[in-house]
């Protein structure tokens, strides 16, 4: 068997179910790889790192890492009060040239992804001579650049999947600059890490075929196009318990091949529940929702 493939991920405990189920989504599409899954974290509990580690027995073919991270050196760090879906997390992927010093290559992923198929020619492609690959915004992206001062006709890339190349990163001490930049820029970061991954590596990114992040299109269990579903904004999210949420089966699917399947009848329950009652907060306004009716909004008390 060839190399491991390398995936990392940064997720606080909240989100160890949905990362498990990421896992088993990876592990059930490619049954001829081998994997190693990096976790870095602050708050992991011993628990439900014996519960994800269980997908080495449950499968055979990967190897889950965890590495504790010292979160003061991100504490400082912006979060803008509109994200409130974001966590400190987000900036880990910075430090990864120097967590994972003995490899040269991972594949970072955000955990509101699920992959349903061959992760292998993502794994081997060519960089050009990029340090990172990553799907491109398209139009949209252009007044992120223009908000953040990005010159050069390059396009604004997502970074919630991303081909890293460790050792340039290394060679470059591209970790410094990063967080170096993360100070510097603070006051014009609107979407944190990804401002300021576009712009430390303006024209050294690779831009990746839609397949590999399926973010900018519509999703369908028919499209047999896409390898990797990217589900941004709240209401997407494959957990979200919203009516109109259409993204929920696909997860359970994987739900239920992880070691979080005593989680799917409650999993189930939640969604019918969320046909008739559903409460959401964002943007600091709580919705709540009756048989998907909008019926009352309140907006949160700012702190005295």
């Amino acid at each position: 068997m060839s190399e491991p493939v390398s995936i990392s991920f940064s997720v606080s405990d909240n989100y160890s179910q949905h990362l498990a189920v990421v896992l088993a989504s990876v592990l059930v599409n490619n049954p001829s790889s081998r994997f190693v899954f990096h976790v870095l974290h602050r708050n992991i509990t011993e628990a439900n790192q014996a519960c994800i580690r269980e997908l080495e027995r449950m499968y055979g073919n990967c190897e889950v890492k965890f590495h504790l991270i010292d979160d003061s050196q991100f504490a400082k760090f912006p979060i803008p009060p509109e994200l409130e879906h974001v966590t400190q997390e987000m900036y880990y992927r910075y430090i990864l040239p120097d967590v994972l010093a003995d490899e040269d290559r991972t594949i970072y992923s955000d955990v509101d992804v699920l992959c349903v198929g061959d992760l292998r020619p993502l794994w081997e492609l060519d960089l050009k001579g990029n340090i990172l690959a990553a799907v491109s915004e398209g139009e949209a992206g252009e007044w992120k650049k223009s908000l953040m001062g990005i010159e050069g006709d390059a396009p604004y890339f997502y970074s919630g999947l991303l081909v890293m190349d460790l050792k340039e990163m290394r060679q470059g001490d591209y970790a410094r600059q990063l967080m170096e930049n993360t100070v510097k820029y603070a006051a014009k970061i609107s979407w944190p890490d990804q401002d300021i991954i576009n712009l430390t590596f303006r024209d050294k990114i690779l831009q990746l075929g839609p397949e590999w992040d399926g973010i900018n299109v519509r999703y369908s269990p028919f499209r047999k196009d896409i390898v990797i579903w990217h589900f941004p904004g709240f209401t997407l999210k494959p957990w979200c318990n919203i009516w109109k949420n259409t993204t929920w089966p696909l997860y359970l699917k994987y739900l239920l091949k992880s070691p979080y399947s005593f989680n799917a009848a409650k999993f189930m329950w939640g969604h019918v529940k969320g046909f008739f009652f559903f409460k959401y907060t964002k943007k600091q306004t709580t919705r709540y929702l009756v048989c998907g009716i909008r019926v009352w909004k309140s907006k949160a008390k700012e702190a005295a």
